[in-house]
């Protein structure tokens, strides 16, 4: 993250998943830095097998993420869909000043297609979101754009995605060997930059 003017702060780990992590806040948003750091515990995680699936297929981004406010709300959606879900799974870490995140998530399928999202609900105290935290980015104000997905058909993973969005966050669409996010897009001071390794958190 350095060389492109990006503080990462340090997260935590994940219980459970045998994960750790480093966040970098943008506003509203962040990006989510994960390694595997306990083989044994992860080898029965979902998320480590998405951080897994990422490296076998040489990807620099393993998934995305749509912030929601009422995730049982979000489930009985996709029931009445009839759209496979796993969840809602509760989840925590503790960041390193002590403070105790805690969340739920929602994955469509399997949660392992890269270019679908998973669903999570904040369970926080106000200032507490990760993306809020105080940092000060040598870049200067950096906020998140969008994301660049690619498909085989990109009109037909446009479609997918809105239909179990109920709509479009701000995503742009390419052609490509695969289903996936390939580019996370940033405003740095009204200037584009772009990443290709991460995982992406809308909110």
């Amino acid at each position: 993250m350095a060389e492109h003017g990006l503080v990462a702060l340090p997260g935590g780990r994940h219980p459970g998943a045998g994960t750790a992590n480093r966040i970098v806040p943008l506003g509203p948003a962040y990006l989510e830095l994960i390694a595997v750091v306990d083989d044994a515990e992860a080898s029965s995680s979902q998320l480590s097998r998405r951080v897994s699936a990422a490296l076998e297929r040489r990807a620099g981004i393993a998934t995305w993420a749509v912030r929601v406010g009422d995730l049982d709300a979000v489930r009985a959606r996709l029931d009445a869909a009839a759209v496979p879900a796993v969840g809602p799974r509760a989840g925590f870490r503790r960041r390193p000043d002590g403070v105790l995140l805690e969340w739920r998530t929602l994955h469509v399928g399997d949660g392992l297609e890269p270019a679908i999202p998973f669903f999570i609900e904040w369970r926080l105290s106000a200032g507490q979101h990760p993306g809020g935290q105080a940092v000060d980015h040598p870049a200067g104000a950096v906020r998140l754009k969008s994301l660049r997905l690619s498909a085989p058909s990109p009109e037909r993973l446009e479609e997918r995605l809105r239909s179990l969005l109920g709509g479009l966050p701000a995503l742009t669409f390419e052609q490509g060997e695969r289903e996936e996010v390939t580019a996370v897009v940033l405003d740095v001071g009204g200037v584009e930059g772009v990443l290709r390794g991460a995982e992406a958190s809308l909110g």
